[in-house]
């Protein structure tokens, strides 16, 4: 479905890693097979993201995954697309490709290679120009352990005065700075938050869900977390939250996008192997990670 103001981006959101064979292949059968398993328990999927291992793909690699993703991921579950890259006319055509393949809308972390160069100058005219040209709704991307940069709540508010700038994913873990960021934006703009261990506090300031790589790991506890949130029972959230919080940082800060496919691997589902420059995890992490999936295993998913 193309984007439209009545599909929801609230819910979480697995941001999916992309399958490699041991040999660095893509796998794009074990990709769908993935979407597969997790589809049920989700609200919509991130494809391409940082988990996504984009920065390593051809720019024909990355037409064929997201068409690979929008054949398994059913039409009425919203689809995002990460096109982010430095300069604003690649973007563009990523934009483009997205919206040729199918994607609902695309998820833009900004340009940073020239970091000194990027105050917020240079990045509302590149997030604006993309809002202004692009085929697909534009959320923009707060990733500054990825880009060393922020996008400040001042220019996130600016920039969701645009029609086609339709959220933000932020995955800083800053709950100031995201509260004064949703204080700048509508009721109509969507806020994820990216950042796992303040999934709860985050939903409490007002974000929408969360577009969590975790949650590829545990999406049925994510979402039960979720639904007790919004049930009112905070405890129950709570406790949710703090129980999954090791796994979570063992995924997404200590062992990265190796960390999270052999998590993925660990439970039988076909995640692949981490391209190179990216080596897998150790004997002893996969130990490690073993005795943390055991661990969310003895957690029971509430029905509501």
């Amino acid at each position: 479905m193309a984007y439209t103001a009545t599909m929801t981006l609230q819910g979480i959101f697995p941001p999916l890693p992309t399958p490699f064979t041991a040999a660095g292949e893509l796998d794009l059968d074990g990709l769908q097979g993935l979407i597969a398993a997790l589809e049920p328990l989700v609200d919509g999927f991130l494809v391409l993201g940082s988990n996504g291992e984009a920065v390593y793909l051809t720019e024909a690699e990355r037409r064929l995954v997201l068409e690979a993703a929008r054949a398994a991921i059913p039409t009425t579950k919203p689809m995002l697309a990460g096109t982010g890259g430095e300069a604003t006319c690649t973007v563009l055509k990523r934009n483009c490709v997205a919206a040729e393949v199918g994607a609902d809308a695309v998820l833009v972390l900004p340009p940073h290679y020239y970091l000194g160069a990027m105050n917020e100058v240079a990045l509302r005219a590149h997030y604006r120009t993309l809002a202004d040209e692009s085929p697909l709704p534009v959320l923009l991307y707060n990733v500054p352990a990825n880009t060393t940069l922020s996008l400040s709540p001042n220019l996130v508010g600016e920039l969701a005065g645009h029609g086609n700038v339709v959220g933000l994913k932020d995955s800083s873990g800053n709950l100031v700075a995201l509260g004064e960021t949703l204080r700048r934006v509508g009721p109509e703009f969507a806020v994820l938050t990216g950042n796992a261990p303040t999934l709860l506090p985050a939903l409490s300031l007002g974000a929408w869900g969360g577009i969590l790589a975790v949650a590829n790991v545990a999406p049925a506890l994510y979402a039960a977390l979720l639904r007790r949130f919004k049930a009112g029972d905070l405890e129950g959230a709570r406790a949710l939250q703090l129980a999954l919080d090791p796994l979570a940082l063992a995924v997404t800060v200590r062992f990265g996008v190796a960390g999270l496919k052999a998590a993925l691997r660990l439970q039988g589902l076909p995640a692949g192997y981490p391209r190179a420059p990216l080596q897998d995890v150790s004997r002893e992490v996969l130990r490690e990670l073993e005795g943390l999936l055991e661990g969310v295993r003895a957690l029971a998913a509430p029905s509501a």
